[in-house]
């Protein structure tokens, strides 16, 4: 129940309503919630025994800790309605996911959701059905990728390939604290449609391109300084990730770099998991080791190989390596 009280007082303007006054009363609150009372009571005593709220002499405010949190509004807000989508998967198919994943994959709300075979033709249907998805992937890479800014120099490149760069914000992050770097995003039709709009009103967009292609077949731009692969590699098997390196390979400069940020396998061990964390519990399968992009890589050609792990709410990795 935790995050549904806050998606509601966050639905309802609760959360706005608190944040603009220091205080307010329980009778503001019912008004705001367009509850009665014992439905106000009972919103605000979850809210409290999870330290969003605090209350004395009927007086409400909120934590200091939660104004703080406020400040990731977008994510928690992603968050939360990303795992209220998916929640019916796991619970209706949960059995099904351990003992027969493809059926699961065929019933699942999140699968139909990320619907590739939607990303071809560019229609008004395909960009609304494709924007739905792309607006969790956005929020979460614009907070993922200031980890992988903290623990790469791009400062060295001017010319940055992103293959599977889906609306452009994990280049947008580059680009806006690296002024020289022009940046290319690799997409599907549909997917760079969507993006095209997503970043059309930033001051990176003019150093932002899309190029529509099927990074798997189609020839790709060349003379690179970087190419990076975000969150994109999981998401394929093993014969078409070789293909995606081989393609970062022709698309290198001598000497240039392609860089991999990617989950790694969820590790449970003693620890619960969060209700945030089903959409990519649904991925468990997917997450490889650094290991096995390592040895692609070596079978690609590419020398240098660095590897670190970087701890946000799951394990990420950061691979980096040259080619000669």
């Amino acid at each position: 129940m935790d995050h549904q009280a806050l998606d509601s007082a966050l639905e309802t303007g609760l959360i706005d309503l608190l944040s603009s006054h220091q205080q307010i009363d329980q009778g503001q609150a019912c008004d705001c919630l367009r509850s009665d009372r014992l439905g106000t009571e009972t919103l605000l005593a979850l809210l409290t025994a999870n330290q969003v709220i605090e209350q004395q002499n009927d007086q409400i405010q909120l934590t200091a800790q939660f104004r703080k949190a406020m400040r990731f509004r977008d994510l928690l807000e992603a968050k939360i309605a990303f795992s209220n989508l998916v929640a019916p998967d796991v619970m209706n198919g949960f059995t099904a996911l351990l003992q027969n994943p493809q059926k699961f994959m065929e019933q699942s709300k999140l699968f139909e959701l990320f619907g590739y075979h939607r990303c071809f033709e560019v229609t008004d249907e395909n960009i609304e059905l494709t924007r739905r998805w792309m607006r969790f992937t956005s929020t979460y890479t614009r907070y993922e990728a200031a980890a992988c800014l903290a623990h790469h120099d791009f400062s060295q490149y001017r010319q940055l390939m992103d293959i599977g760069g889906n609306s452009g914000e994990f280049s947008r992050q580059l680009c806006r604290q690296h002024a020289r770097l022009l940046a290319t995003v690799i997409d599907l039709p549909v997917v760079c449609e969507v993006g095209m709009q997503h970043v059309a009103d930033t001051p990176e967009a003019n150093r932002i391109r899309f190029f529509k292609a099927n990074a798997l077949a189609d020839q790709l731009p060349d003379n690179m300084d970087i190419v990076t692969f975000k969150s994109i590699l999981h998401d394929w098997p093993a014969d078409a990730t070789q293909r995606f390196l081989e393609q970062a390979y022709t698309s290198l400069k001598p000497g240039g770099t392609v860089l991999i940020f990617e989950r790694s396998p969820i590790q449970i061990k003693n620890q619960r998991l969060p209700y945030s964390m089903l959409p990519m519990f649904l991925f468990f399968r997917s997450f490889r080791t650094s290991d096995d992009y390592v040895a692609q890589l070596q079978n690609n050609g590419f020398t240098d190989i660095t590897i670190q792990h970087i701890e946000l709410e799951t394990p990420f990795y950061l691979i980096s390596a040259t080619k000669q």
